[in-house]
């Protein structure tokens, strides 16, 4: 496996993006055109949490997925800052994709929790960030450069509005200052900005998790039902908040007895392998 950082700089502010590149094993069908996975990990918009980072990234290298993980700007950078950063990391990641075998429409972004609001902005917003890639100089490329093929989902903050919003992760994301702007908060309600042109999505969450409720995903589906986006839905009974792998290698359980949810990141690779769903 190669491994190294490569730096995203927005405006005043770089942040490191880590590259994971798995070798090429014998002679394979995707040879030249693997997936890649692009992860922002969770942590309420005010930092990132290493548990849904590196282990989450040597899951798809495993299984020869480039994976990427981009730790963000948290508070007290505020918007646009997250989602600029979450942009360039497609575009460097499509832009290298022949360096590093990645097949250039097979680009997944993920997230987990606040990072998988960032990872649905990347999928809603893309088409509606003309002013913002003005202001900071990225408007150069054209703007599908920026828009992600797939969306893997796990237990994100969708809803900035009603009691199943996580309102800490989106103060912290738009700062105290920002949150009477209804314009804006609206924005940042991606139930509310699915499109025809949002990616094919992958979503999964617990009905156990009280933090971020399976409200933000459901709605996120229905959404994505009533555009006609293709998508794949898991709701686990049982798990709080925040589960990661849900083996012992990011959880309090033993070797051999993993929660049940631990299958989401099998169904996820295959997900992310699967190129029907980039017809859908």
């Amino acid at each position: 496996m190669r491994f190294f950082v490569h730096d995203i700089t927005v405006g005043q502010e770089t942040v490191p993006l880590r590259c994971y590149i798995p070798d090429v094993c014998g002679k394979t069908s995707y040879e030249g055109r693997r997936p890649a996975v692009i992860i922002f990990p969770g942590g309420a918009y005010c930092m990132t949490y290493h548990g849904e980072a590196e282990p989450i990234a040597l899951q798809y290298v495993a299984e020869g997925i480039c994976a990427f993980v981009l730790d963000y700007s948290c508070k007290p950078i505020h918007f646009p800052y997250q989602q600029l950063e979450a942009f360039a990391a497609i575009r460097y990641v499509r832009e290298h994709a022949e360096e590093f075998g990645i097949a250039k429409n097979n680009i997944a972004t993920s997230g987990f929790s606040a990072g998988g609001h960032l990872c649905a902005c990347t999928g809603t917003l893309w088409n509606k960030f003309d002013t913002w890639l003005k202001e900071y100089g990225m408007d150069d490329v054209d703007v599908r450069t920026y828009r992600p093929d797939k969306l893997i989902l796990c237990y994100p903050v969708i809803k900035a509005y009603t009691r199943f919003a996580h309102f800490g992760s989106i103060e912290n994301l738009l700062g105290a200052a920002q949150l009477s702007n209804e314009e804006l908060v609206r924005l940042v309600s991606l139930d509310l900005q699915v499109d025809g042109d949002t990616p094919p999505s992958f979503l999964w969450h617990t009905a156990e998790d009280t933090d971020v409720p399976s409200r933000n995903s459901l709605d996120f589906a229905a959404a994505l039902t009533e555009y006609g986006v293709l998508y794949e839905m898991h709701v686990f009974p049982y798990a709080p908040h925040g589960a990661c792998l849900g083996t012992c290698v990011t959880n309090d359980v033993p070797f051999d007895r993993p929660l049940e949810l631990h299958e989401w990141i099998d169904k996820a690779i295959r997900f992310a392998y699967n190129e029907n769903v980039l017809k859908g």
